[in-house]
């Protein structure tokens, strides 16, 4: 960006964050509420612009940094029960007004971060339809539910970004309206709702604790190149719990069979389809115990493993490893060729087969292990460049930070950074990881 934009922008970044009074040491300055007027930046630009201002202060330490982002959030005590309320939501440029239903469980009490379940409508439908059905379950586990309703009319998820990054902007709408637990935030669909929730979780598996779809499924459509089952790997460590009528169509239900057949051999251990005998697009929610389920899912952080499939660099980071370079032959969208004679010959199942095999030719891998303090293993496939985000318990600052990568390994001189802290803090605002340092590999 540049101009006379960059230059407004600039300018009101400037007042805004400077709006708090300042000392020559930062005593008794609030710097929370400094961290909120940048976390409530409108985009991802203007927040790294003010980020790298913050860090550039010389009057506050990282240490004083650290202590006002475990601390982060302001927020109001909430009567229980539903309430509707109206959000505007930031959708990569453009700003959308909308409601969002909210249940609030009888025990939340602000400075006690509660878990959370993003509920997503199915086609036609609104916030609420999905609020009431999960009321009495997130009562008894004390749990958020919030529930956006659509700005936009669909009829069916169309498999595009803007509808990706409403998702996200209402849950960074909830989690700067209510005291959320980082660790404990849930995700469920039904329907297009169901179809959105799998595509949310696979390109952003870092951001939950359990994936709960219902009559919706990953995608594989041979013809138009789209296909999100390709990065099932990224889900493995996640809980699931799938309901499907059996009778739905057809197509979807070899959909989500594929999915979890690839969740299982990438090592799932709790991923559950649950098909649903004489039903066909509808489920029955009382299959399953969601007390049990969600009152005792959360993610870890940091978790000791991290893998991510990835093509997009926007969508390559999870939790404390992104890819930042793909090899040339990485491609999200891709039209398959293969000759005509071969083609006939196929069958349904080896047609799709053989997509999903050519897909995965074309997906970046990388899987990063934390060994101990400082030391990490990382196997990649197609990723060229990655970097590491290390909390302050990761690494030693004295030492160097031994990163060996397909067998090679390195040693890099890491210090702590108030930009590092600050870049990621006002995008993810997780008061539970906090990373200090990075590590750009190989």
């Amino acid at each position: 960006m540049s101009g006379p934009r960059a230059l407004f922008l600039a300018g009101a970044i400037a007042a805004l964050v400077a709006a708090a009074p300042t000392t020559s040491s930062g005593e008794g300055e609030d710097l929370g509420k400094v961290l909120a007027a940048v976390v409530d930046l409108p985009t991802p630009e203007t927040r790294l612009a003010a980020a790298v201002r913050l860090a550039g202060r010389a009057d506050v330490t990282l240490d004083a940094w650290l202590s006002a982002m475990r601390t982060f959030g302001d927020f109001e005590r909430t009567p229980p029960g539903p309430v509707s309320e109206k959000a505007t939501l930031q959708v990569g440029d453009a700003k959308e007004e909308t409601s969002i239903a909210v249940f609030v469980p009888k025990d939340y009490v602000p400075g006690k971060p509660s878990p959370l379940l993003l509920a997503l409508h199915g086609a036609g439908g609104e916030g609420h339809d999905e609020n009431d059905l999960w009321q009495a379950a997130a009562d008894r586990i004390g749990m958020l539910v919030v529930s956006p309703t659509d700005a936009k009319a669909d009829v069916g998820y169309g498999y595009t970004e803007p509808e990706r990054q409403r998702v996200l902007a209402a849950l960074r709408w909830a989690r700067r309206r209510f005291d959320v637990d980082e660790n404990r935030v849930f995700l469920t669909g039904v329907s297009r709702g169901g179809h959105l929730a799998w595509d949310v979780a696979l390109r952003h598996p870092d951001r939950f604790a359990a994936l709960v779809p219902m009559i919706g499924a990953p995608r594989l459509q041979i013809a138009g190149g789209t296909n999100n089952i390709r990065y099932a790997e990224n889900l493995a460590h996640l809980p699931i719990r799938d309901l499907q009528g059996v009778r739905d169509d057809a197509r979807m239900i070899e959909n989500l069979k594929l999915a979890f057949e690839r969740l299982k051999s990438f090592g799932a251990k709790d991923a559950q389809l649950l098909l649903q005998p004489d039903l066909a697009h509808d489920f029955d929610p009382h299959g399953v115990d969601w007390e049990k389920f969600l009152g005792g899912a959360a993610r870890a952080s940091p978790p000791l493993r991290v893998v991510r499939a990835c093509t997009r660099p926007d969508e390559a980071r999870s939790f404390w490893a992104e890819a930042t370079r793909f090899a040339p032959s990485v491609d999200e969208k891709f039209r398959p060729d293969v000759e005509e004679r071969k083609w006939k010959a196929m069958d349904d199942d080896a047609r799709r087969k053989w997509a999903q095999e050519e897909a995965d030719k074309r997906t970046a891998r990388l899987e990063v292990k934390l060994d101990g303090p400082g030391k990490f293993t990382a196997t990649t496939s197609l990723v060229m460049r990655f970097r590491l985000l290390l909390s302050s318990d990761m690494f030693d600052p004295a030492a160097p930070v031994e990163v060996t990568t397909n067998g090679k390994p390195a040693r890099y001189d890491v210090k702590p950074s108030k930009l590092v802290l600050l870049k990621d803090f006002v995008e993810r605002f997780d008061r539970t990881f906090l990373p200090v340092a990075e590590v750009s590999c190989p």
